[in-house]
């Protein structure tokens, strides 16, 4: 392990079931079954995660020369994500479609909450509102407040999977030919490995796939792929002139 990763916290939000409520329901991390919504919606997709893969952002990360100026905003306007995702659960929380699912939204919010303090020490960031967010990270930001806000509260499983998994599935694409000695080995080892929370959240989604329009839960699904895509092709596009900041603050 790498000294970096003494520091770096790995994205997991898995729900434990001692944050499920009094009913305390042990969720299964289990990969979901190769029928699963999940999938279908995963490889319908999956061309965008190669697109998100070979962005100049993932081609730095392999090759040990991304700006770590890039590498320093995507982390930041990941905060400005996590802060607004704690908030499309808590939202989805006060609509939920059962007690089950309740239980797992607030469960949801308080992993993102615990992880947000994250940002609070290593990032010295308290909350969204301290971010100047991208256009991208906030269109991105503000469709799942729209999902989590007016359509039934599975349907936030489906915009918030992309992100989850995303993120394992290129850190595990990267992991076998990455030296331990790379400068962002750290991501990749932290990111890698079996995507707990994802296939949590895959595993809940599947229960309640009858209750769903599978039409819209993919278009859904794949609209935050693109978003994920957007975010990712925009991050090394610094802008570091004062006009901009000028512009973009006041």
């Amino acid at each position: 392990m790498t000294l970096m990763n003494k520091w770096y916290i790995r994205r997991d939000f898995s729900v434990a079931a001692a944050k499920m409520g009094k009913r305390g329901i042990a969720l299964s991390s289990d990969e979901p079954p190769a029928d699963a919504l999940f999938w279908e919606m995963w490889n319908e997709c999956e061309d965008i995660a190669r697109q998100v893969l070979d962005t100049d952002y993932f081609r730095g990360i392999r090759n040990n020369n991304l700006d770590p100026n890039a590498y320093g905003s995507l982390m930041v306007q990941d905060a400005y994500y996590c802060f607004e995702a704690e908030n499309a659960y808590a939202a989805a929380a006060s609509h939920p479609l059962d007690d089950v699912c309740s239980d797992f939204l607030k469960g949801k919010c308080a992993s993102y909450e615990e992880y947000n303090l994250y940002y609070h020490g290593a990032w010295h960031i308290r909350d969204a509102s301290g971010v100047i967010p991208g256009d991208p990270i906030k269109s991105y930001a503000d469709y799942e407040a729209h999902v989590a806000g007016h359509l039934d509260s599975p349907y936030l499983f489906c915009v918030m999977l992309p992100c989850e998994y995303l993120w394992n599935w290129i850190a595990n694409q990267l992991l076998p030919t990455a030296s331990p000695d790379g400068l962002y080995y750290f991501w990749i080892e932290g990111n890698g490995g079996t995507p707990d929370g994802a296939y949590q959240m895959a595993n809940m989604l599947e229960n309640y796939r009858t209750q769903m329009d599978e039409k819209q839960a993919k278009e859904i699904f794949h609209t935050a792929m693109r978003h994920e895509l957007e975010v990712f092709s925009t991050a090394t596009e610094l802008k570091n002139n004062a006009l901009w900041l000028r512009k973009n603050t006041f």
